[in-house]
């Protein structure tokens, strides 16, 4: 179905646009709860990683710190679920509804998050570019599962890439565009509130009120990067399938 739709990074980009504006109370609500909230948790607990000279370091360092990672990442799994819930389904749930329907689907999402993970880490490690072009084509994985209702994950690794044929290129685009952008934002945004708060002679020392204040902040912006980039999944499956407001969750 797919071979007949090519993908436009910026009609890509008009599309998350436009979801945001429709949606935007709904989509602030969930970043709120399970995009910052957790995130700053996660912020304020994890410590300073001082030794990053190997991976090894750093997993020895985060191991204490394995399950609240592993909680934080499903709060943030449900969000994204919910998030794709709300502007997939023709029925228009309330957030509440959203957010259930999310939590059942959560078990069959995780295990295709984890395989889809794991296919785009091994070809990073074979080499970068197998890994971005996996990632690419995988890139949808996620509102397939919602949108038409994929429980089985190699079905759901099997229809992406049924979807994404001959449009990694493009995808890739597009992820690289937007994911630069809000790089350059967070950095941005880090600088010149940690730089304000040093002048004004707050304390930037872990725990301190200036750092609190910039971890707040900065997260604010990486909760709307995180929902942005689910809502750029939305896009990318929609103009691939030429889907419109499928039902969501039979």
């Amino acid at each position: 179905m797919s071979d007949s739709f090519r993908f436009s990074p910026s009609t890509g980009w008009d599309e998350v646009r436009q979801l945001l504006g429709r949606e935007m109370q709904l989509l602030v609500a969930i970043a709120g709860v399970f995009f910052l909230l957790p995130g700053l948790v996660l912020s304020f607990v994890l410590p300073p990683i001082e030794d990053i000279s190997s991976l090894e370091a750093i997993v020895a360092a985060l191991q204490p710190y394995l399950l609240l990672i592993i909680l934080v990442s499903l709060i943030q799994m449900i969000g994204q679920l919910a998030i794709w819930t709300l502007v997939m389904a023709s029925d228009r749930p309330t957030v509440g509804e959203a957010i259930k329907a999310a939590l059942l689907f959560l078990p069959f999402y995780f295990l295709i998050n984890i395989l889809s993970n794991l296919i785009v880490g091994a070809g990073l490690l074979l080499f970068i570019l197998p890994g971005i072009y996996l990632a690419c084509r995988l890139a949808p994985i996620g509102v397939i599962a919602v949108a038409e209702n994929v429980r089985n994950p190699l079905t759901a690794i099997q229809r992406s890439f049924e979807v994404t044929k001959s449009n990694a290129l493009p995808i890739f685009a597009f992820l690289l565009i937007v994911g630069v952008t809000f790089f350059l934002i967070t950095l941005a945004v880090s600088f010149v509130f940690g730089t304000l708060f040093v002048i004004v002679g707050l304390e930037m020392d872990p725990g301190g009120t200036g750092s609190t204040l910039l971890a707040f902040v900065t997260g604010i912006v990486s909760a709307a990067g995180t929902t942005i980039f689910a809502l750029m999944q939305v896009a990318i499956y929609r103009q691939l399938t030429g889907a419109g407001t499928p039902a969501v969750f039979d």
